[in-house]
């Protein structure tokens, strides 16, 4: 029993991704206002002509230093995709933070229109009452558009400017033209598009599975335990627990972790690219198997881990290259931006 109620008393993943949600929503607030010896943190002006980088402002001649930038974002990337799949797009990207929002905070909390629980059941939009309430979610929605659409402007047109300018709209249509565009795109973007952007249209989920090695962190479900709920040519086999070849197969066939993910996938059935890693499975699969006094049988580990039962490796040939080339990068960054 006691083993029974530390399993049950684990805090979620899910309460430790609002807590990465608010810390990244307040860094991109806070950013633009920081200031070191009067230039920002960051700031690329085309208006100034000017990429300020840590307190140091750099003019377009020397912005030949972005080219290492660009290096940098790419490679910190790749190298977190190896080590912990993809955590960016689960606990930081703001694509999958405006639709926590939206669907999550919005929809269900404040409304109660859908389950946090349940993501895959759509709610009856015949309903007058649903329909008002999906019209109220679409207006505070837009308005926190509206906010974030001013947030990634003040990346480019300095805060302090940006107020200024939006005081005489008149003659500064193009930058309202371009925050309403932006806002108007990220409406559609969560309310209708939803995580369909994250499938069809993020590059990233392309790339995903060439930087993937046995080693990399990610939601696996334990066949060794549960039991195999999908053939070889990922045809779906098992519906009941009844029908599961072995006594010892342990899945309860509740698909719990199939109706809590936000983009529609059966963990059950592998590594597939619609995955973004933000372990909803786990937190259901380890409420359920945590009743029975039993460890959830999808986890965030390793192929090594779960198939080979070994420790997992994190100083790999892969790991020490992206170190080696991060550390190269910021070197080379830091001689030339000293010229």
């Amino acid at each position: 029993m006691e083993g029974n109620a530390a399993v049950l008393k684990k805090t979620p993943y899910r309460i430790k991704r609002y807590y990465a949600y608010i810390i990244a929503t307040v860094v991109a607030l806070v950013i633009p206002f920081i200031k070191i010896n009067g230039n920002h943190i960051f700031l690329l002006s085309f208006d100034k002509k000017q990429l300020h980088l840590m307190g140091i402002a750099f003019d377009m001649q020397e912005l030949y230093l972005m080219p290492f930038l660009l290096m940098l974002l790419f490679l910190g990337i790749f190298a977190v995709t190896a080590i912990g799949g993809r955590a960016w797009c689960g606990w930081a990207c703001p694509q999958t933070i405006f639709r926590v929002i939206y669907r999550d905070l919005i929809e269900s909390k404040l409304l109660g229109l859908r389950r946090i629980k349940n993501k895959q059941k759509e709610p009856n939009w015949s309903k007058p009452e649903n329909a008002s309430k999906k019209l109220v979610a679409v207006i505070l929605w837009t308005m926190l558009s509206l906010l974030a659409a001013a947030d990634f402007m003040w990346y480019f047109v300095p805060p302090e400017d940006f107020f200024a300018y939006i005081q005489n709209p008149t003659e500064h249509w193009f930058l309202i033209g371009f925050v309403l565009a932006i806002a108007g795109f990220l409406v559609y973007d969560v309310v209708w598009l939803k995580e369909d952007f994250c499938v069809y249209v993020c590059p990233y989920s392309r790339v995903q599975s060439v930087l993937y090695d046995d080693d990399t962190y990610q939601a696996i479900y334990s066949t060794n335990r549960g039991g195999n709920i999908y053939n070889d040519s990922k045809e779906k086999i098992i519906f009941k627990q009844k029908d599961l070849p072995e006594e010892k197969n342990e899945c309860t066939t509740c698909e719990s972790c199939v109706t809590v993910c936000p983009t529609h996938i059966d963990i059950r059935k592998g590594l597939q690219l619609e995955c973004i890693n933000c372990l909803e499975c786990v937190d259901a699969c380890t409420t359920v198997m945590g009743k029975l006094g039993k460890e959830s049988l999808v986890q965030w580990t390793s192929t090594r881990d779960i198939e080979k039962n070994q420790p997992t490796k994190f100083l790999r040939k892969s790991t020490i290259m992206y170190t080696v080339a991060l550390v190269v990068v910021i070197g080379l960054l830091f001689v030339m931006g000293g010229k």
